[in-house]
């Protein structure tokens, strides 16, 4: 019976370690840009950008139309799931009113940047700068009719009512200042870097499966807890 609890146990811990820093997670990050990916718009890379996220080769998305990122550039970020958003200041729109409901609309937009119907560059660069806007208004000066067009389409799209914790599995990189920010090895010609959505990759409805498997992981350590307790009773003589 001990070995079947210890079984229990075991299984239960390490959902919820891998689980822990999706639905829980908060801490830091060393980040590094590879490349800005291959879809570009009026002069700026938009979808999804190469990084390496603690030593992983990932896709992050740029939520920050104010600052800029470059191509070898190294930086530590805080890490803030949307878990955690709304006892959170460390993401920097923080202090816009409605902070929680337009992060939440950004993983959104970035949800359909992911999808693979989605892979071309207009809906990619429509997309982005919804996605800046939201944070950003200016983001929009110099676009043309037809872009603007596109844009206010995937705006309009935007179901009502999205709250952080329908993204579980989404997370906010936000640049820590007080750690060393270099390009190449030397000094960048601007800094902060960008805030960044960073995800861990999951189907649709990927957020209630995440739900899901912590739920199971606690029940499963609550049933080895209960059982171990049983074994521990002793028997009537």
């Amino acid at each position: 019976m001990r070995r079947a609890n210890q079984s229990l146990w075991g299984v239960g811990l390490a959902v919820v370690m891998f689980l822990a820093p999706c639905a829980l997670g908060q801490g830091s990050v060393g980040i590094s840009m590879n490349n800005g990916g291959q879809y570009a718009m009026n002069g700026v890379y938009v979808g999804a950008y190469n990084a390496t996220v603690n030593g992983q080769s990932s896709q992050i998305i740029c939520d920050d139309f104010s600052d800029d990122t470059y191509l070898n550039e190294s930086w530590t970020a805080n890490v803030t799931s949307f878990s955690n958003l709304g006892s959170s200041n460390t993401p920097m729109w923080t202090n816009q009113k409605g902070s929680s409901t337009l992060y939440a609309d950004a993983a959104w937009l970035a949800t359909q940047m992911l999808a693979p119907g989605n892979q071309n560059n207009n809906t990619q660069g429509y997309l982005a700068y919804a996605l800046w806007s939201l944070f950003n208004p200016n983001a929009l000066n110099g676009l043309n009719s037809t872009q603007l067009k596109g844009i206010n389409y995937w705006l309009s799209m935007i179901p009502a009512g999205l709250t952080p914790s329908q993204y579980a599995n989404f997370f906010i990189y936000t640049p820590d200042l007080s750690k060393s920010i270099t390009c190449g090895g030397g000094n960048c010609p601007t800094a902060p870097p960008q805030e960044f959505l960073g995800f861990v990759s999951a189907p649709e409805g990927g957020a209630a499966l995440l739900y899901l498997l912590l739920a199971a992981a606690s029940c499963l350590s609550a049933m080895a807890i209960r059982r171990r307790r049983q074994a521990n009773v002793p028997e009537a003589s």
